[in-house]
């Protein structure tokens, strides 16, 4: 036997029979417009969306138009015949038709206003309505009959009686319906004129109010006492089963859903699905039960104007509110649940409990724990019993009575968030100071491993697996073996305040911090992740986690609620989530601890800080329509702008100057937009940029100007875009063109007359100066070529003295050398024959010197290669040593020096080579090798070096270099060049001068 029914009867007589009441109280998302918005009057007699998705308000105070921010009215002072307003109509060309109630009719063409009246052969005051015929001409039902408009005036339709008419409708097959105000309806037809009344059909009243044609081919018709329809060529009461007085029919609306909604002129809204009546008064959501007129935008939002309190929008019907009660106003629902038979119950944070059952809240407000117990967790079990987690303890619920379980009792703390139950039949309690298990009348406290109070454990869970996961001020834990300990799996994370665990079908674990964000353990993925702001989170005060049938996760938060699509996070880890806040329906504004609940119709349940508040997913649809984006004006140095006065042309329809060219000095421009969203005009975002200024698109903003300071001369191009409440963003950019002129010097025909005349008068100084400096040139040339004659006579008076100086120098040398010749005939003495050849040796190395010199063109400077060539043939001529003999190998390279210089390095190489010929090859026993070598380094800096492949310098070299004096003449001569010598002995003498020569 099924005990269930008999468990939920027993709970109900326990728990509520004291007192119980049964309240209706749901309420709708209703936004309302009254002259505190901008609605010029308060009575508003029609409403329409025109093409450029603004709403046209007809009120007796003028029309309106609205972007869904502000109003901007016309009205007499504006060109209207009337500020009386009664009935709207856009045309084919998007004209709009205006009828008054006293004044006729009028056109707004986007310009301005035109006025029919007697002249254009309307000659009725009052319009009751007005629609369009198929071939484009206009109907308009007046007190004096039906009139169309044709080919530029007006005829009075003679077919029908000439009588008040309220509404006219012309269907596609040209059919033509007039309802009249007294004598029932008419039809028109090719066939002929049918007249409908009470008398002769089901028409409920002769007084017909609307008429509505619906897009099947049916045609809805509203009286005085009620509804008909004509469809499949016959006339139907409909009845609607709501005993509702005063059933004024004010107008139809069918809306996105397939709903028709049916407006009552003194009583409210009925909406019809198919199947249900839907009411919807006062407490609903309606601010005012008179409804004259509704209408429908391109967003599926429903527009209700009102007869006396301004205009309403019906949007997000996705969600339904119970807020406001007779003994309760807007209770804070802090527990929810279901039971099997999917009825919600809920408890308050004054103690009173309810149960929704047949879209019924039924209260309880003598619950057995005093007032102001705060009611955390209801936990329905199958056992015929229930546990109610409080502020003040547990409570078991039994048929057979009430237990009251606090810390006198064994409990950590007297306020318990949740009571679990086992497989085992224990309860496991969550309290403000712990966690303990209830089994066989006895409780056992089990303590959170490292936390010095056992802290707050909001909430436990078990998974698919049968581990016991808890949830703790201090982070997350797991109950393994009998203890619990923390579990390692999120450690890493360093959660505190987590307040909600929950689990998908997949057994995915997400755990709620408040301020933490959300952690996902996916033993597919690599490790867990924690989902803050960084990561796309919206808001980190996460208050309760759900999963429900269709795979989302909803998460409440301190601010709103989110939406998660688990398939995305699964597979992307990434965020995909629709956000709920009071802009999109959502009304609750905070959502309690884990009040989160799914019935069996797919409804979730949502406690909140408000009340209530059910989320139908059946009816949520994304807003995929664009928002229409408009610039408003353009103005100069932030101030509005004349441009007609400054003599431009401005768009008829824009207002907006055409073909703008601004002078230089006006560059400053601001450019006020708007983007039209009637679901959600308060979440328009908008992105902008001005090419030829920057081209990279502004980030995403609330605010609708943009202002570019200073702007150089240039083509400019402002292009704007535009985001709609559910962030669907414009394909296409609205553009607009302009130029800053330059001023007259920066103009491209002024510089090029500038680059002329400057051309011209360079030109003309330069052939004036080229004549100066012919002049100048020529005599110059003379002075020079005269000088230069002077000079070169000169010269070769000096180089001819010059040559003349080293020849005699030179001859000179040469009777020195003649005289050591003959002064060494007599000399028999080999020391001082020696010392006699080494004299005329250096002589001569300077005598070659001077030959060189005079012989050569440049007196300056000395070829070292030709000059060393020379003085070793004279030595080896001295010695008598042939080249056969000893070889002689010189590389120099071509380097030219000063005479001081080459005498000095010449009387060097005179005594090392006469050094070697002298002592290294003995009576040239043997074929010898003379080597001078003279090799550049870096700064300057030479190396030469002379060698010879001979005997090599004797072992008492350094004691006869002491009393040599070729040797020391060299080293003498070495210190003049900044130089150093040394002397090597290997397979012969080597001689290494490092010298430096005059840059």
């Amino acid at each position: 036997m099924d005990k269930r029914p008999l468990f939920a009867v027993v709970l109900i007589c326990t728990l509520w029979l004291l007192h119980s009441t049964q309240l209706m109280a749901q309420q709708y998302n209703f936004r309302n417009w009254t002259l505190e918005q901008g609605l010029p009057q308060s009575q508003v007699n029609d409403i329409i969306q025109d093409h450029t998705g603004h709403l046209w308000i007809a009120t007796r105070g003028g029309v309106s138009r609205f972007n869904g921010k502000q109003f901007y009215t016309y009205t007499k002072d504006s060109g209207l015949s009337s500020n009386n307003v009664s009935a709207l109509h856009q045309d084919n060309q998007n004209n709009i038709w205006i009828g008054s109630s006293d004044r006729g009719l009028m056109q707004f063409d986007g310009n301005g206003f035109k006025i029919y009246g007697k002249a254009q052969g309307l000659t009725a005051n009052t319009i009751y309505d007005i629609t369009q015929g198929v071939q484009g001409s206009i109907w308009v039902a007046t007190e004096a009959g039906l009139f169309y408009y044709i080919n530029g005036s007006f005829s009075k339709y003679t077919q029908l009686p000439a009588q008040t008419y309220t509404s006219v409708v012309v269907t596609p097959d040209s059919t033509i319906w007039a309802g009249s105000q007294s004598d029932g309806l008419h039809r028109v037809t090719t066939a002929g004129i049918h007249h409908y009344t009470t008398e002769n059909s089901v028409l409920p009243s002769n007084r017909v109010t609307t008429l509505y044609h619906q897009n099947n081919g049916d045609l809805w018709i509203g009286t005085e006492e009620g509804v008909a329809r004509f469809t499949d060529s016959s006339l139907r009461h409909f009845r609607i089963p709501i005993n509702r007085p005063d059933m004024v029919v004010s107008s139809f609306l069918h809306d996105t859903y397939g709903n028709l909604w049916i407006g009552l002129k003194q009583n409210g809204l009925i909406k019809y699905d198919g199947k249900r009546y839907t009411y919807f008064g006062r407490l609903n959501g309606l601010r005012s039960k008179r409804i004259n007129t509704l209408a429908a935008d391109m967003e599926g939002n429903i527009w209700i104007g009102t007869n006396g309190y301004g205009m309403q929008q019906f949007t997000s019907p996705w969600f339904v509110h119970y807020f406001d009660f007779t003994e309760l106003s807007e209770p804070r629902i802090t527990a929810l649940t279901k039971d099997s038979k999917g009825r919600v119950w809920l408890g308050t944070d004054e103690g009173t409990t309810a149960y929704m059952e047949g879209g019924r809240l039924n209260w309880n407000f003598k619950p057995p724990w005093p007032e102001g117990t705060t009611v955390h967790r209801i936990t329905l079990l199958d056992d015929r019993s229930s546990w109610v987690a409080t502020s003040i303890g547990a409570w078991h619920i039994t048929p057979s009575g009430t237990a009251h379980y606090t810390v006198k009792n064994g409990l950590p703390a007297n306020e318990v968030f949740q009571c679990m139950p086992d497989d085992n039949g224990n309860i496991w309690i969550a309290t403000a100071n712990g966690l303990v298990c209830y089994a066989k009348g006895k409780f056992k406290k089990y303590e959170l491993p490292g936390v010095l109070s056992a802290g707050r454990i909001y909430h436990m869970h078990r998974d698919i697996k049968n581990r016991v996961w808890i949830a703790a001020s201090s982070g997350v834990y797991k109950l393994e073996n009998g203890n619990i300990v923390k579990a390692p799996e999120l450690e890493q994370f360093q959660l505190e305040e987590v307040t909600s665990i929950a689990e998908d079908k997949y057994g995915v674990l997400y755990f709620g911090g408040f301020n933490y964000g959300i952690a996902v353990l996916n033993e597919e993925w690599d490790s867990p992740k924690l989902f803050t702001k960084n990561e796309g989170l919206p808001n980190e005060g996460i208050k309760g986690l759900f999963v429900d049938q269709n795979d989302n996760l909803w998460v409440g938060t301190s601010r709103n609620i989110l939406k998660l699509l688990l398939p995305q996070l699964r597979q992307h880890q990434k965020l995909s989530y629709r956000s709920y806040s009071g802009a999109n329906g959502f009304r609750g504004i905070e959502i309690s601890h884990n009040a989160i609940a799914q019935t069996p119709d797919g409804s979730i349940w949502f406690g909140t800080t408000k009340g209530l508040t059910k989320y139908e997913p059946t009816l949520d649809r994304r807003n995929k329509v664009y928002p229409a984006v408009a610039l408003n004006r353009i103005m100069l140095y932030q101030k509005p702008t004349n441009w007609q006065q400054l003599g431009y042309t401005q768009d008829s329809l824009t207002n907006l100057p055409i073909d703008l060219r601004l002078p230089h000095t006006q560059n400053h421009l601001t450019f006020d937009f708007h983007a039209i969203c009637l679901s959600g005009p308060e979440q328009v975002k908008y992105k902008y940029r001005l090419m030829g200024y920057q081209d990279q698109w502004s980030a995403a903003t609330d605010q609708s100007y943009a202002t570019y300071p200073n702007l150089s001369p240039g083509n400019y191009k402002f292009e704007l875009l535009a985001q709609n409440n559910d962030g669907y963003w414009t394909p296409k950019p609205l553009t607009y063109t302009f130029s800053i002129v330059p001023p007259i010097w920066r103009r491209e025909w002024f510089i090029g007359v500038l680059l002329l005349v400057i051309a011209g008068a360079v030109l003309s100084i330069v052939k004036l100066r080229e004549r100066s400096l012919v002049k100048m040139n020529t005599l110059l040339e003379m002075r020079v070529n005269h000088r230069t004659r002077l000079l070169e006579r000169k010269n070769r008076e000096k180089e001819m003295l010059l040559q003349e100086i080293h020849h005699r120098v030179k001859n000179n040398l040469q009777i020195v050398i003649s005289m050591l010749n003959l002064q060494a005939r007599h000399v028999q003495d080999p020391q001082a024959t020696d010392v006699m050849r080494a004299l005329k040796s250096r002589v001569r190395s300077m005598a070659i010197l001077h030959e060189r010199l005079y012989r050569h063109d440049d007196l300056g400077e000395i070829d070292l290669e030709d000059y060393f060539r020379g003085i070793c043939e004279s030595l080896y001529e001295a010695y008598g040593a042939t080249e056969k003999q000893i070889h002689l190998e010189l590389r120099v390279p071509s380097i030219k020096v000063d005479i001081d210089t080459a005498i000095t390095l010449g009387l060097i190489v005179n005594e090392l080579v006469s050094n070697s010929l002298k002592y290294a090859f003995p009576d040239f026993e043997f074929k010898g090798l003379l080597r001078i070598v003279l090799e550049p380094q870096q700064n300057g800096r030479y190396i030469l070096t002379v060698s010879d492949n001979g005997r090599g310098l004797p072992l008492d070299f350094d004691q006869k270099m002491k009393h040599s004096f070729g040797l020391q003449l060299v080293s003498s001569l070495s210190k003049k060049v900044n130089g150093k010598i040394h002397f090597i002995n290997n397979n012969g003498t080597k001689s290494i001068l490092y010298f430096v020569l005059p840059s």
